[in-house]
């Protein structure tokens, strides 16, 4: 079994065993806290509140949250005894990995992919968006997906998703948008699309800042080739959480998320409610009863696709919080503004 299914079951584990700590119940901080310190790994409160809906509504643990402790709710089986380790519910996981396998392999028909579908047996974890150590390689936009055929097959795509598998080094000549060319050394790390667009994220051989990653636009690969010479080198980064809180791609340096309250026209806000701006996004009261706007927030980086796709709904959004956000829409739309002036 590979280290991220590993690292997975066990998570889901330690969840159990808080769980069935009926003695003093946990809240979901104290689990989160508990299960991060005995992986080692710092796994994000959203992480954990997934994990428990899916032992809640897929593996049949129903969680009493009746109790309180300082004003938060703690967490217990409902009913005594129970544990998701049981036989039925190993065989529920099964079923449930199994649907995964027949949606991924959808995925990457609908990709053009069907060459790379030798032998299903050796081959069904790579075709699931993991190598050989089950590492996520791949991800996609769950909206997309939801339509095969809309995302198109890129050159590219299967050569780099063969080299990430294969821990291969790449030699690229790239594009840079009003610098010109460039030639690189990377190390494909992984793949990921957004807004009809692929990227490899990558880290580069010899780069000034040792492990700083990169995503590369796969539309402004001009030539690309393996290098045999120098040996590949794995980044120490889980892509499972990596973009987490990020729209897009752009996960700034040295950055952390923020809390992003948002305006919305309540004529707007049903197809942004069907069509989030970030999986974080939630209705927020704290403006009181508004028979005009509906309130959201999200708990996303500072970057330039979440800006533009709250520009790219004009006046239907308001950024309310943080004020430093709020400067930067005011002076791209002032800016906006002047290109209309004669």
């Amino acid at each position: 079994m590979g280290k991220n299914i590993m690292t997975y079951q066990k998570r889901l584990n330690l969840i159990d065993e808080c769980l069935r700590n009926y003695e003093r119940p946990m809240t979901v901080k104290e689990i989160c806290d508990e299960c991060n310190h005995k992986l080692g790994v710092q796994y994000t409160d959203r992480t954990y509140r997934n994990d428990l809906e899916k032992i809640e509504f897929e593996l049949g643990g129903k969680i009493n949250r009746d109790q309180k402790r300082d004003g938060c709710q703690c967490l217990v089986y409902q009913n005594v005894g129970f544990s998701i380790k049981g036989d039925t519910v190993a065989n529920q996981v099964v079923i449930c990995n199994l649907d995964k396998i027949k949606k991924a392999l959808g995925d990457f028909l609908g990709l053009g992919l069907e060459s790379s579908l030798t032998t299903l047996t050796d081959e069904i974890n790579k075709f699931m968006g993991y190598d050989d150590n089950n590492r996520p390689v791949i991800s996609f936009e769950k909206v997309l997906l939801e339509s095969h055929g809309r995302v198109k097959p890129h050159d590219l795509l299967e050569l780099l998703l063969k080299a990430i598998i294969q821990h291969q080094t790449m030699d690229i000549r790239y594009e840079v948008p009003g610098r010109g060319k460039r030639e690189w050394t990377v190390f494909p790390q992984f793949l990921k699309q957004y807004n009809q667009r692929w990227y490899l994220i990558a880290t580069k051989h010899r780069d000034e800042v040792e492990g700083k990653i990169y995503n590369l636009a796969l539309d402004r690969i001009l030539k690309m080739e393996a290098n045999q010479h120098i040996h590949y080198k794995e980044c120490d980064v889980d892509f499972s959480v990596y973009f987490e809180n990020v729209v897009g791609v752009t996960k700034p340096d040295g950055a952390e998320p923020i809390l992003v309250k948002l305006r919305i026209e309540r004529g707007e806000y049903p197809y942004i409610e069907s069509k989030p701006i970030h999986a974080s996004q939630k209705v927020i009261s704290e403006y009181g009863e508004d028979k005009d706007y509906v309130y959201v927030s999200l708990y996303v980086y500072d970057n330039f696709e979440l800006r533009s796709k709250i520009l790219s709904y004009g006046s239907k959004i308001t950024v309310m919080e943080p004020m430093s956000l709020r400067d930067k829409i005011v002076h791209d739309l002032k800016k906006a503004l002047e290109n209309y002036q004669d």
